[in-house]
C-alpha cells in the first residue's frame, strides 16, 4: 500500500489489524497460551511476543466463526468495555450465546452480503458461506485506499466467489492454505495410507487456493489462517511430516514458485505490516529465512518446553465422570435423532462410541430408530466407531465442548466401514440443533429441486425436475402415462408439456427437448 493513511498489520493465524484515521478493527484474534481444541493446536509462527495494547483498545473485533483458533475467549475478556464485537448472522446462535456467556461487550450481528459502514473510512461486508454445512464467513474490509477479502477458513463456492469478485476490486486476498481437519489422522489407517491421503489433500488445497486467487482477480495473495503447530508429544510428529495437511507458508511459497505466482504472493509473519507493493519480493525472502522455517526443529523444541506445562495443566484440570455416561448420551442424542427423519434417512446406520478412562463402556447411537436410539452395545454391527476418553466425552455431553472441537483436537480414534465420508453424520454432530437440521434439510431439498432428468414419451425427450416437490421421490424412475410423469412415491402426475400437476396446484420444471428416435417409456 502506497498510501499510509490505512495501516494493515498481521497478528498471526487469521488475525488482521486494520487502522484508519477514524476507526480500527481486528479479525479473529487468537493469542491464548492454552492454544485451542483441548490445547492440541498452537499458534505458528508464535505470536505471544506481540504487544497487544492497541488491539485491546480497538474499536471493533470481527469474528468470522466459532472455532477456538478464531474465537479466543481469553483475549476477548481483556478488551476495552467500549470495543464492539461483530459477528455474522448465522442460522444458529451458538457463537452469539457463547459471547453472551463470556464477555460483556456489545455484540453486533451483521447480515450476509450487506455493507456495514463502521466509520467514514472503514466498512465491513460479511459473506456467509452459501452452503450451510459449516458456519464460515468471508470478511470484506474496505478503506478509501484498499480492499481486503479475508476468506480465512471458508470454502468459497463459485456463487460466493462470483458475487465477491463482481462487487469488489480486491487488493489483498487473505486465504487459508493449510488443512484444518481430523482426517486422516484419527483414523485407523496404516502410516502409508495416511501419507497417501494427506498428500492428496495437500495438493488439492494448494490447487484450490491458486484457482480461487486467479478467479478472484485480486492483486495479491496472502496465505494465512494456518497452520497450527502441535506441541503435545502425542501429535508432535505432525509438525515434521512432509506430506502433512498442515504445511507452512514456506511450503506454500515453494508451490507458488513452481506454479508461477510467487511474485504475487505475500508471506507475512506475526507483527508484519503490509507495505508498498515493490517491497513484497524482498520482504518475502527475509521472512522465509526466519527461524520458524529454517530452524523449525529447534524453534518448536523451545516452544514446546514453554507450553507443555500449560497443556498438561489444561488436560489434568478436566474431571472424570462420576460413572456411566449412557444416560447422558441418551439425553443428548435421542431428542436430536427423533427430531429429524431427514438425518435418520441420510445417515441410516449405527455409530459405536467406545470410551476409555475410569469408566470404559461401549454404546450404540442408532440412526435407524426414531425412539430408544441409544443403548449399550451388544455386538451390533456399526458403520462408524469413535473411541474417546470418558472425561472428554463428558465435556461434550455437558455442552462444554462441541463434537467438532473434540474431533479437531485429534484426541479421539475413529474407524469406519465402509471407509467412506458420511457428510450427513458430520453435519449432524457439528450442529446438534433441530433448527439447524431443518435449515440444512431445506437446503438439500432446494438443491435436489434444481436437479434435472431426461425422460422420453413416444419419441419425444423431455427435461424434467428430478425430484417430486411433494416428498422428494425420484421422478426419473416414474411411469409415463397419458403424457404425464407419474411419481413413484405417491402417484402424483405431472404433465410433461408444462409440468402442471393434474390433481393439485403444484408444478415441476418440465420442457420438451428435440425429438428423438426412441420409442415410448421412460429413462433416467
Amino acid at each position: 500500500m502506497e498510501n499510509l493513511n490505512t495501516s494493515v498489520r498481521f497478528y498471526g493465524h487469521a488475525s488482521i489489524f486494520v487502522q484508519t484515521p477514524t476507526s480500527s478493527l481486528v479479525t479473529d484474534p487468537w493469542f491464548s497460551s492454552r492454544g485451542a481444541f483441548l490445547s492440541s493446536w498452537h499458534q505458528f509462527p508464535r505470536n505471544d511476543f506481540l504487544d497487544l495494547g492497541a488491539l485491546r483498545e480497538v474499536d471493533y473485533v470481527v469474528l468470522s466463526h466459532e472455532h477456538r483458533d478464531h474465537f479466543d475467549v481469553d483475549f476477548l475478556r481483556t478488551l476495552s468495555p467500549w470495543t464492539k464485537i461483530i459477528i455474522p448472522k448465522y442460522t444458529d446462535d451458538y457463537l452469539l450465546n457463547e459471547l453472551k456467556e463470556n464477555v460483556s461487550n456489545e455484540v453486533l450481528i451483521a447480515p450476509s452480503h450487506q455493507k456495514l459502514n463502521l466509520s467514514d473510512d472503514l466498512a465491513l461486508t460479511p459473506v456467509v458461506q452459501s452452503v450451510p454445512i459449516w458456519d464460515d464467513c468471508t470478511l470484506v474490509i474496505e478503506t478509501p485506499e484498499t480492499t481486503i477479502v479475508d476468506v480465512n477458513d471458508m470454502k468459497v463456492s463459485a456463487k460466493d466467489l462470483d458475487w465477491i469478485r463482481d462487487s469488489f476490486d480486491i487488493d489483498y486476498l487473505f486465504m487459508q492454505f493449510s488443512g484444518a481437519n481430523w482426517h486422516p489422522y484419527v483414523y485407523d489407517y496404516t502410516p502409508e495410507r495416511k501419507k497417501e491421503i494427506s498428500r492428496a489433500k495437500r495438493e488439492n488445497k494448494f490447487a484450490t487456493v491458486h484457482k480461487t486467487f486467479v478467479a478472484s482477480k485480486a492483486r495479491w495473495l496472502v496465505p494465512t489462517a494456518g497452520p497450527p503447530c502441535f506441541l503435545d508429544p502425542q501429535h508432535y510428529e505432525l509438525n515434521f511430516d512432509g506430506d502433512s495437511i498442515f504445511p507452512t507458508q514456506a511450503d506454500f511459497y515453494r508451490y507458488a514458485q513452481r506454479e508461477g505466482f510467487a511474485d504475487r504472493t505475500i508471506v507475512l509473519l506475526p507483527g508484519d505490516e503490509v507495505v508498498g507493493d515493490a517491497d513484497h519480493p524482498v520482504e518475502n525472502e527475509n521472512r522465509l529465512n526466519s527461524d520458524c522455517f529454517m530452524r523449525k526443529a529447534s524453534y518448536l523444541e523451545e516452544y514446546q518446553r514453554e507450553r507443555l506445562p500449560l497443556i498438561r495443566r489444561e488436560l489434568d484440570s478436566i474431571p472424570p465422570p462420576e460413572g456411566s455416561l449412557l444416560r447422558k448420551l441418551q439425553e443428548h442424542f435421542q431428542p436430536l435423532i427423533a427430531s429429524s427423519a431427514f438425518f435418520r434417512r441420510r445417515i441410516g446406520g449405527r455409530m459405536l462410541i467406545r470410551t476409555t478412562g475410569e469408566h470404559p463402556e461401549s454404546m450404540v447411537v442408532d440412526f435407524t430408530r426414531s425412539e430408544n436410539s441409544v443403548y449399550p452395545h451388544a455386538g451390533e454391527s456399526c458403520f462408524y466407531t469413535l473411541e474417546i476418553e470418558d472425561k472428554l466425552l463428558n465435556l461434550v455431553l455437558d455442552q462444554k465442548l462441541s463434537w467438532e472441537e473434540l474431533l479437531l483436537s485429534l484426541r479421539v480414534r475413529a474407524s469406519r466401514e465402509p471407509d467412506q465420508y458420511n457428510e450427513s453424520l458430520v453435519v449432524f454432530l457439528r450442529f446438534a440443533d433441530p433448527e439447524s437440521y431443518r435449515a440444512y434439510a431445506r437446503y438439500e431439498r432446494r438443491k435436489q429441486l434444481d436437479e434435472r432428468a431426461v425422460v422420453h414419451d413416444n419419441g419425444q425427450a423431455y427435461e424434467i425436475q428430478r425430484y417430486c416437490p411433494h416428498a422428494m421421490a425420484d421422478l426419473s424412475k416414474g411411469e409415463i402415462r397419458d403424457g404425464c410423469i407419474v411419481c413413484p412415491g405417491h402417484g402424483w402426475a405431472f404433465r410433461l408439456s408444462d409440468g402442471q400437476c393434474t390433481t393439485s396446484s403444484d408444478t415441476i420444471a418440465a420442457r420438451p427437448l428435440q425429438a428423438t428416435a426412441d420409442a415410448g417409456g421412460s429413462s433416467g
